[in-house]
């Protein structure tokens, strides 16, 4: 394994983490949007606009090729062609090839639009297929009716958790937790450490370790802290690097990466950025009384190896009240770290909970599940099981799932 940066402060766990993160091609962590440079007030403008030129959920042919390779459109193209015209007039982007390539994906996968095949079929929005048809779905119409700042905010929060693969809620975990002790993120910290929770690599870590990670990372001096990143910036430059783009690093294309998603968390009603830092929003910590109540309620202590989950993510709130109510212990399991990153790789989409004899099973609306037996890998009291059961379906009525 090649050492980048744990010379510089032999010992500190932080750096050897970084150096094996580095050794992994997918050393950048998780897909996320990479390209978008959007604000909530331009997404719903252009959703807006989508609804004027195929309103009442009615499917929109786009164009299906670049214009460079065929530059005039197709007689089922022409409304198509006029919306993304009236979308460059009022917000000044939103060409008919960027409105295609990078914002319909972007806003498919946060639940704000719905794209369709050739034959009308949906498609996945995390899978590459073929699209001919957008519409808006019954998320985006909810954005656009959303009565007042608050609520256009949560429900655009929501769409971001979904969008990043739930960092908001990973972020609210770390933020909130006061064992921690952790008040703010730097950009460069979020890209080294808190980037690699869940993650389908060599270097997954879960929040608990993360913030073991933060705290060493913290504990080099200035000097050292501004030398780690001098030094990647200019060792991880793909011309010091042959073979193919699996053997290369970049390490501006890394922090490119980390920026998009910290201009996306700054739009959130949870989050606020300053120079290139990352905080909570005045309000957002609440007491810790809900996951003593777990605790308290399930008859269990703390145990290595094991983190306290939200079932339905508390970025999926689409108001304050909503938040409250997932922020319940009743919507909490005590599981390990194991099973914990199957979630998160599953972007917190396993919302399900049903039960299987004294164990639980978290499950999304496909076929992924996670099997949580208890007393190995979910700590908790099975005289309770009916109360959680009971408050999941009632949280679930709740949610609009995508």
């Amino acid at each position: 394994m090649r050492r980048y940066v744990s010379n510089i402060s032999p010992g500190n766990e932080a750096l050897e983490f970084i150096d094996r993160r580095l050794a992994d091609e997918k050393y950048r962590g998780s897909w996320s949007s990479q390209h978008n440079r959007f604000s909530m007030h331009k997404v719903i403008t252009i959703l807006r606009l989508l609804d004027k030129y195929a309103p009442n959920y009615s499917l929109m042919q786009i164009r299906t090729a670049d214009l460079s390779n065929r530059p005039q459109n197709t007689s089922g193209e022409f409304s198509y062609a006029m919306f993304c015209g009236d979308a460059k007039q009022v917000v000044g982007s939103g060409t008919q090839d960027a409105m295609r390539k990078n914002h319909f994906p972007d806003w498919h996968r946060m639940g704000l639009i719905e794209r369709y095949g050739p034959d009308k079929s949906p498609t996945n929005p995390f899978r590459q297929q073929r699209v001919k048809y957008v519409a808006l779905s019954r998320q985006g119409m909810r954005l656009i009716d959303a009565v007042g700042i608050d609520e256009q905010f949560y429900i655009y929060s929501s769409g971001i958790d979904k969008l990043l693969g739930g960092f908001i809620s990973i972020l609210l975990a770390l933020l909130r937790n006061k064992r921690f002790a952790i008040k703010k993120v730097a950009i460069h910290e979020f890209m080294f450490f808190v980037s690699a929770i869940g993650t389908s690599t060599t270097f997954n870590i879960g929040v608990e370790r993360c913030a073991v990670l933060l705290k060493a990372y913290r504990s080099l001096s200035t000097i050292q802290a501004r030398s780690v990143v001098e030094v990647l910036s200019e060792e991880l430059n793909p011309a010091n690097f042959s073979g193919d783009k699996r053997t290369k690093r970049d390490f501006h294309n890394w922090r490119n990466k980390a920026q998009q998603i910290y201009d996306l968390l700054n739009q959130t009603v949870y989050f606020e950025v300053r120079e290139d830092m990352l905080y909570l929003r005045k309000g957002k910590v609440r007491s810790f009384s809900e996951k003593v109540k777990y605790f308290d309620r399930h008859k269990v202590t703390r145990t290595q190896g094991f983190e306290l989950h939200h079932v339905v993510p508390l970025g999926w709130s689409e108001s304050e009240a909503q938040f409250k109510l997932f922020d319940s212990w009743k919507n909490m399991v005590y599981i390990s770290g194991f099973e914990h990153a199957k979630i998160t790789q599953n972007r917190n989409r396993n919302v399900v909970m049903t039960a299987c004899e004294e164990n639980l099973v978290l499950s999304d609306y496909g076929e992924n599940s996670v099997f949580l037996k208890r007393d190995e890998t979910v700590l908790y009291d099975s005289v309770q099981q009916p109360v959680l059961l009971d408050y999941n379906a009632r949280l679930r009525q709740s949610v609009t799932e995508h």
